[in-house]
């Protein structure tokens, strides 16, 4: 957490958050019990948005806008979501790099700031596949995703699942398109999709089709 503060110049007012996580739970016959997570950071930031209007949301907005996924899927694994589904820790954990992050973040800046983005929404715990889920399933709308551009020298599920930190969920309207790619010239950023008012969602990888669903009406 020091290195990050440093890297990103981030002010650390105050040391009042704890790591403990606790809590009192009645029992069946009116005892308490106390009940202990595992120790957490807290890291509380505020901060100033001068154009409430210019606010960022992580639903499609319409259909036919373009998705793009800012930023590098490494397979890193280790510690996720999936591989805790699956009963394993792993090895290749989320590595941090604040100086390769920071060229990036500012152009994110700059993107949202020039009104060239219709959503935004940061990836974590789970991966590109479940917040690829979580916006369409904001917005009522159905993806069909091509992954072949991501962790191209991985398995599929490393694009789907790995939680590689440093990345962004987009959307924006096809005609501000060209101006988003040019901004991020030399930076990662990969065209997934088209957002479509049907609710089908289907992701295809190197291998081929690797998922489909279909909400219910």
């Amino acid at each position: 957490m020091k290195d990050l503060c440093r890297a990103y110049q981030i002010p650390l007012l105050s040391g009042k958050d704890s790591m403990y996580v606790d809590g009192l739970l009645p029992g069946a016959f009116g005892e308490m019990h106390r009940v202990s997570g595992l120790p957490t950071l807290f890291f509380t930031a505020v901060s100033v948005l001068p154009d409430l209007r210019r606010a960022l949301s992580l639903t499609w907005k319409r259909p036919g806008d373009l998705i793009y996924l800012v930023g590098d899927t490494r397979p890193e694994l280790g510690g996720s979501e999936f591989y805790e589904f699956l009963g394993y820790v792993g090895l290749s954990v989320p590595q941090v790099n604040p100086d390769a992050f920071l060229a990036c973040y500012r152009l994110f800046e700059e993107a949202g700031q020039s009104e060239l983005l219709a959503s935004a929404h940061g990836l974590y715990r789970g991966g590109l596949a479940v917040h690829l889920a979580l916006s369409s399933l904001a917005a009522g709308m159905g993806v069909e995703v091509d992954l072949s551009g991501v962790a191209m020298d991985a398995p599929d599920f490393a694009a789907l699942y790995a939680e590689s930190a440093g990345r962004f969920l987009v959307s924006v309207d096809p005609a501000h398109a060209p101006r988003l790619e040019e901004l991020f010239h030399g930076q990662p950023l990969f065209c997934l999709a088209e957002s479509a008012a049907i609710k089908l969602t289907r992701l295809s990888g190197t291998a081929g089709p690797c998922w489909k669903h279909r909400s219910p009406p």
